[in-house]
């Protein structure tokens, strides 16, 4: 009976194209390898199974080959889950983490807190849902959710910059979206997402249209957040 090895690649919302290119240099390498996928909302887990008897230094050129495409989308080279190889790197930086969460909820700092050991790098969670709570708890000026509206760029900056000011935080990230099923008062899209993430001065901000289920919507920005916050801090 054959024997395999198996080796892991774990990304986020890497795109297909690349996705499948990767996995073509992988099969292409030698026989008998297989690529395994599993995972949800952009959290991907691509398992490799390969023939014990192949070459090591034909495996590591294919397995280099497919880590040169999908690098800006990978967090871990072993099976372990986004939060906890989250967690593993703030401690390794010795920094602690604060999220702001308007449309999801708690959900990011409810990732966090179910890896244990949390303890040692989170330091708070605020579900900031209504405006006069991202104004109250985050400092988010009102000018700016009447000109920009709660689902903005802007006020995603604004919320982030206001965890960072409380100097609790060396890393944070802020949440603002609209699930749906239905848009707000904005006529913005439903899957309109904004995730700020911010280090020591310096706040970045990115903006996605997510096309799918409020659900999907929700927990797919979730991961997002997570995987922004691991490679600002790499």
């Amino acid at each position: 009976m054959e024997e395999f090895k198996t080796a892991y690649i774990r990304t986020v919302a890497v795109p297909r194209d690349k996705l499948d290119t990767a996995i073509n240099a992988l099969k292409s390498a030698y026989d008998g390898i297989s690529v395994n996928l599993s995972g949800r909302y952009g959290d991907l887990s691509i398992e490799i199974k390969y023939p014990e008897e192949m070459p090591s230094n034909v495996f590591e050129e294919a397995y280099r080959q497919a880590l040169t495409v999908l690098n800006d989308y990978v967090y871990a080279l072993e099976d372990v889950g986004l939060a906890e190889r989250l967690i593993q790197l703030l401690k390794l930086r010795k920094t602690m983490f604060s999220v702001a969460e308007s449309f999801t909820g708690g959900g990011v700092g409810g990732r966090i807190v179910e890896i244990s050991g949390a303890s040692e790098v989170f330091f708070e969670g605020l579900n900031t849902y209504s405006n006069q709570s991202k104004m109250e708890r985050l400092g988010v000026n009102e000018a700016t959710l009447k000109q920009f509206g709660a689902v903005s760029r802007e006020t995603a900056y604004e919320m982030a910059r206001g965890l960072l000011n409380t100097g609790n935080c060396g890393l944070c990230v802020a949440t603002t979206g609209i699930a749906g099923p239905k848009s707000d008062n904005t006529q913005k899209p439903v899957g309109l997402v904004y995730i700020a993430v911010g280090c020591e001065d310096d706040v970045q901000v990115y903006g996605y249209n997510l096309k799918c289920s409020r659900k999907d919507i929700t927990e797919t920005a979730i991961n997002l957040a997570l995987f922004l916050a691991f490679k600002t801090l790499k």
